[in-house]
């Protein structure tokens, strides 16, 4: 089967791996005359890292933590206690693309793919993953999606990380703010404005060199993942997890439902087969419509009760408590707990 891949980002080439590993032989197209990354916070587990073929990819991460720590406005904190990593992503992405001819792919650098070329290309199957402004999922697929902007320094800093911190605080974002340590720098920023992270970093005394000042628009709530024999992955698709706005892990959890479509000869049964897989599933939208609605009050509701608590781990009667008690309301707290456990396997 001719499977042509077009985009050598982290959808692009977790698909080709995974292709390669069922016995295809996919060309990956890219536009650069070399492989680098976008803005990311770059957080991804070791669980789900372990799910791109050909690893161990551990030496492309440039700092482990063994948790992630959600921290609420008045300090307090709940904990994921799993492997996790900031990943390294110019050279993780780099060393997957030598893997990916290594073991037999064709990779072609520099070449931009257009309407023009495009009717010249010979393919069984096309994937896009080009990203969120992709010409072919909007023109072609017809997909459209939503937008939230981030921003990111990256900082040398002197800082006592607890874990890989998130920050639920709406006094810098309407969703939230994060410090991921990366060896000697760190990735210090937030789903919101540059005006919005200059405060964050002054109210949390972060102090040292910014080394560069980053924005991304992070696209979710994709409408079509395909149409025909051309499918979308990664941020072409719009598959971004709504709620933690993560979106590599998201990548090989879709690419793993492409590629089974591929395998039984079902192509044509991708977008049915992803819309029911759990990594895009409509809790995600409703959990963040909730939260937006929650004030800093609300949140330190939630962390006074479940403050110091292994979320992982929480005991089924803590949960039913949790819900008892009405924080914010019965039937959106039990929303949220839903979308936080599919975050936890789904969405990092």
């Amino acid at each position: 089967m001719n499977i042509k891949i077009i985009g050598a980002g982290p959808g692009g080439l977790v698909t080709g791996l995974k292709l390669l590993e069922a016995g295809f032989e996919p060309e990956i197209i890219e536009k650069q005359e070399e492989i680098v990354s976008t803005l990311c916070a770059e957080g991804l587990s070791k669980e789900t890292l372990s799910r791109v073929p050909f690893g161990p990819w551990d030496s492309c991460a440039a700092h482990s933590f063994d948790k992630a720590t959600f921290i609420f406005p008045s300090g307090q904190k709940a904990y994921v206690k799993k492997p996790c990593y900031t990943m390294d992503r110019t050279p993780w992405f780099r060393a997957m693309a030598k893997k990916f001819e290594a073991k037999g792919g064709t990779l072609t650098l520099g070449k931009n793919v257009d309407e023009k070329a495009l009717r010249e290309l010979k393919y069984d199957v096309l994937v896009d993953a080009t990203g969120p402004l992709s010409w072919i999922a909007r023109k072609i697929v017809g997909n459209t999606m939503k937008i939230k902007p981030g921003v990111q320094y990256r900082m040398r800093i002197d800082y006592d990380y607890d874990g890989m911190e998130f920050f639920l605080d709406k006094r810098y974002s309407d969703e939230y703010s994060w410090i991921f340590m990366k060896g000697e720098t760190a990735n210090v920023g937030l789903l919101g404005s540059i005006k919005q992270l200059d405060a964050f970093i002054k109210e949390k005394k972060i102090k040292g060199e910014i080394i560069k000042k980053e924005a991304y628009n992070i696209p979710f709530f994709g409408t079509r993942y395909q149409k025909g024999n051309v499918l979308l992955m990664g941020d072409a698709a719009g598959i971004t997890n709504p709620l933690t706005k993560g979106g590599m892990a998201c990548c090989i959890f879709a690419s793993e439902v492409l590629v089974d479509c591929i395998k039984r000869g079902k192509p044509e049964e991708y977008e049915k087969k992803l819309r029911a897989h759990p990594v895009v599933s409509d809790v995600y939208g409703k959990a963040l419509a909730l939260f937006r609605e929650m004030s800093n009050d609300d949140l330190n509701g939630i962390g006074n009760f479940i403050n110091g608590v292994e979320l992982t781990k929480m005991p089924a009667l803590m949960k039913a408590k949790l819900l008892a008690a009405s924080l914010v309301n019965r039937e959106k707290m039990a929303t949220l707990i839903k979308a936080v456990s599919y975050c936890n396997k789904y969405s990092w």
